[in-house]
């Protein structure tokens, strides 16, 4: 009977591969080389086609008898395109060519049609969620975690803005390696706390606005409630527990 159950756990977990592999492989078959819709709202379906013509990114996309050559990414080969719909209470749809570029550092080029023209809307990185109501949220890795940026559809200009902000929220826990102090202010050399090893920590906030990522600064509350800054070379390989990966 032990023996029965184990081979039905084990023919569970094999199903459960399977489909997870079916909906991966169906994710890497979502872009498109030509299609045919509505995408300015005249209630006739536009022929849309994608031809690569480098390995660097360079295309040309072509809606009806209009093309445009452009290029997006630097060294990978577009992989095609998708349709979507950034804001449902507009008749348009938009065109979203695609480069999958190094280490999944996907780019977009997003293009809207208005019967006579293909117009770029705006250009954006990683990993986006088109909402539907005119609104892109867009995730980027950051090492060990996830930042999100905000484009809003502007309904005057039909570009992108992009909506800054001046902190990312983080929300990741780690444990203290090695002590490092954390200060009252971002660029100030007036300690809150040295942080101890073997205690909790809480990593609240990041300022991205440095280019440089090493020099980013880190809102930290610490495991006796105190709260302080620090850049992030000076605390990176004192802590564990980071979800570290490229």
């Amino acid at each position: 009977m032990r023996i029965f159950n184990l081979i039905k756990f084990f023919m569970f977990i094999f199903f459960l591969s399977l489909l997870y592999s079916l909906e991966n492989f169906s994710c890497t078959e979502k872009f498109l080389k030509e299609t045919k819709v509505d995408i300015n709202g005249d209630g006739k379906l536009d022929e849309i086609s994608i031809s690569v013509i480098s390995e660097s990114g360079d295309f040309v996309l072509k809606i009806n008898e209009i093309s445009i050559k452009d290029k997006v990414g630097e060294e990978e080969e577009v992989d095609g395109f998708i349709v979507v719909d950034i804001d449902t209470t507009d008749k348009y749809k938009e065109v979203a060519v695609h480069n999958p570029g190094p280490s999944s550092d996907d780019e977009y080029v997003i293009y809207y049609y208005d019967g006579k023209r293909i117009i770029e809307m705006g250009r954006i990185r990683r990993w986006p969620k088109f909402l539907g109501n005119g609104i892109i949220l867009v995730d980027d890795w950051m090492g060990f975690w996830s930042k999100r940026d905000k484009y809003v559809l502007n309904n005057k200009t039909r570009k992108l803005d992009f909506i800054p902000q001046e902190f990312y929220y983080v929300g990741v826990e780690a444990k203290v390696k090695e002590s490092f102090p954390i200060y009252r202010k971002r660029e100030s050399s007036e300690i809150v706390a040295n942080l101890k090893p073997d205690s909790k920590i809480l990593i609240i906030l990041c300022d991205a606005s440095p280019k440089d990522c090493e020099s980013h600064y880190y809102l930290i509350k610490s495991e006796t409630g105190l709260i302080g800054w620090a850049k992030l070379k000076s605390f990176q390989y004192k802590l564990e527990g980071l979800p570290w990966a490229d």
